[in-house]
């Protein structure tokens, strides 16, 4: 079965609205962390604030054509989700910035190890010629002592012949002696900076390394956040580039908001002259048709207002307008109920009205009342029928000037519309 025309433009109302609360929930949710449970719980919070923001203007902009306020909702929508992703474009650059900072630090790091490695293989090749050096005096001395027999130099000193002096004998003995001690000590001295140098080489070479490896690391991150950045920047730039053009659709359109609005009040003026002759018959006769059992819910669900009645905002105009009724939330398809016994008195249709249907109560209370059921999408009843409270009128719809699937219930007393929550 083909969609009809309204409810594909309906459907199209609904999805929206849908993207407007999802957009919120999206700017929400990037400006919070999701792990904590009071983050999740704000950012449901901002998911339900959302929506009821798109209900609001959904039923804010009733009274115009549904095409029309599919524009407006459009922009809205576009207009909504520019704020977040800016703020995701600039945590993106914000996040790149960082990560290049972090990228340059490490190679500075680098740099300096590895200039640091340089410095220490320098000392290392030093300390190697000298422990060559070193080796080769230990080896010569070895080879003296070995050809002496290994004595002491000191015995060797002052027992030698000679015209020397005892005096002169003992300085060439601590002579000699001093110059094996040297030879040692420096040899010693030489093998131990040769092995912290080397262990310092170990070091550095560990430390380069990882430093690559974080270098490496960063360089990667850097480009993927700057790949972020760049898509994130491609997606605000598109979101604007479409809401400028839908701004352009609804400045072309928008001049057609007064003749929709104008053809509303058409429409209701004919309906209250029609429903101002049966409250003069109503009193005129003072016939009542309402049972003991009183009034009831139109619907066989718990009533959400979705509109009240009363004076509401119209975002277009951006004036206050009348709304005659209660809008209640409702799924298309649901059942309509009578609210109370009573005759049907017009089973009919109008531009912005859509499909309604009006019951006769008589008098009530003193007053005479009728209900009146918009924006069927189905009627179940015919005029002159007489039914009771909880009979199937027909059902929910989004026919007329409405923007989406939702019951209006309006309640006329006395040739006036008043609070219909006050009968309910």
């Amino acid at each position: 079965m083909a969609r009809s025309p309204r409810r594909s433009r309906t459907a199209a109302l609904r999805l929206g609205a849908l993207a407007l609360a999802l957009a919120s929930l999206t700017a929400m949710s990037q400006a919070l962390p999701a792990r904590a449970d009071d983050d999740r719980e704000a950012a449901a919070n901002a998911a339900a604030e959302a929506q009821a923001t798109v209900n609001a203007l959904q039923s804010q902009l009733e009274g115009i054509d549904a095409s029309l306020a599919q524009v407006f909702i459009d922009l809205q929508n576009l207009n909504a989700q520019i704020p977040g992703a800016q703020a995701a474009y600039d945590a993106a650059v914000a996040d790149y910035d960082k990560k290049s900072r972090e990228h340059t630090t490490i190679l500075g790091e680098l740099s300096a190890a590895q200039g640091e490695q340089a410095r220490i293989d320098d000392s290392l090749s030093a300390a190697t010629t000298q422990a060559s050096d070193a080796q080769a005096a230990i080896g010569e001395l070895v080879r003296r002592k070995y050809r002496e027999g290994n004595v002491d130099p000191v015995a060797v000193a002052l027992t030698a012949g000679g015209t020397e002096s005892i005096t002169e004998r003992a300085a060439a003995a601590d002579m000699a002696l001093r110059t094996e001690n040297q030879t040692m000590t420096s040899a010693l001295d030489v093998s131990s900076s040769q092995r912290t140098q080397s262990t310092r080489q170990d070091a550095i070479t560990e430390r380069i390394s990882d430093l690559e490896e974080k270098a490496a690391q960063a360089e990667t991150e850097a480009q993927s956040a700057k790949d972020d950045a760049d898509s994130k920047l491609t997606e605000l730039n598109k979101l604007k580039e479409d809401a400028s053009a839908k701004q352009s659709q609804w400045d072309s359109q928008k001049g057609q908001v007064q003749a929709s609005l104008d053809q509303a009040e058409a429409d209701y003026q004919a309906r209250s002259s029609e429903l101002a002759a049966i409250d003069e018959a109503n009193r005129a006769s003072g016939a009542s048709y309402v049972s003991a059992s009183g009034f009831r819910n139109p619907l066989d669900i718990p009533i959400v207002v979705t509109s009240p009645f009363g004076m509401r905002y119209h975002p277009v105009l951006g004036v206050m307008k009348g709304h005659s009724g209660t809008d209640m939330a409702a799924d298309c398809g649901m059942i309509i109920r009578a609210v109370a016994s009573g005759y049907v008195n017009a089973v009919s249709a109008d531009v912005s009205a859509g499909n309604y249907v009006d019951i006769n109560h008589g008098i009530v209370g003193g007053n005479s009342v009728i209900t009146e059921y918009l924006h069927m999408q189905a009627q179940y009843v015919s005029p002159g029928q007489y039914v009771n409270a909880g009979d199937a009128l027909g059902e929910v719809g989004s026919t007329g000037y409405a923007t989406g699937c939702h019951l209006h219930f309006g309640v006329l007393q006395n040739g006036s519309y008043v609070e219909p929550m006050d009968y309910l």
